[in-house]
């Protein structure tokens, strides 16, 4: 997928698509997504220097990263979990997470209005199931954050022919690996861009093996 930070151009292409060039093949049969980092007991949270390098790394705990986790939460919750009936509150809630320039540039290109039809024509529902982490940089002047992360849904509503076409399921998880942007102005965090790349359904999870006693 060729990533962007601009907005969408043909939002009725993708399915969760906000602030990313659409890939039209966000179909169940995607490339899966990276693995999560392990618990290594080294932070996710790093400050670099202009050539990427790690100058220290910051605890969950810390004031920042907890207002910019706090953020990037809020807002998946708000853009994973929605339903066709109340689609337009839906995007009003997503945008409020967005600077001026960033939402004024989805509004451009009817962001809002191809969402409301995109859910209502296809009757659909979606449920967020989890989250998962990855590195995430700051500059040193701690102004801006690029914050690396997975979401997993779930389709809980979708007209058949929707599904059909996509290759989608429901009640089936599917991840989605996202890079979300966000710049610190007049004491407030707000996204600045989005890339986002395909929804990979998750292989189904097999029962452990069982052994007879000898």
């Amino acid at each position: 997928m060729r990533k962007s930070t601009a907005a969408p151009l043909l939002l009725a292409a993708a399915l969760l698509a906000a602030g990313c060039a659409p890939d039209h093949s966000t179909t169940a049969d995607s490339a899966a997504a990276p693995t999560p980092p392990g618990h290594s007991g080294q932070s996710l949270w790093h400050v670099i220097d202009a050539d990427g390098k790690t100058i220290t790394q910051l605890p969950d705990d810390d004031p920042v990263v907890t207002v910019v986790r706090k953020t990037v939460v809020l807002h998946s919750g708000a853009v994973d979990n929605r339903a066709y009936r109340t689609i337009a509150d839906s995007a009003a809630q997503e945008f409020a997470f967005y600077n001026a320039d960033f939402a004024d540039a989805l509004r451009a290109q009817h962001y809002d209005a191809g969402l409301a039809d995109l859910f209502t024509t296809n009757h659909l529902a979606t449920h967020q199931t989890d989250i998962a982490w990855y590195q995430s940089t700051f500059p040193k002047d701690m102004k801006t954050a690029k914050v690396e992360m997975d979401s997993t849904i779930e389709f809980t509503a979708a007209d058949q022919s929707y599904l059909d076409t996509n290759k989608f399921e429901l009640h089936r998880p599917y991840t989605q690996h996202r890079t979300v942007s966000l710049a610190l102005a007049h004491g407030k965090w707000a996204i600045v861009a989005i890339e986002k790349g395909r929804l990979t359904r998750q292989a189904p999870t097999l029962p452990k093996p069982t052994t007879s006693p000898s």
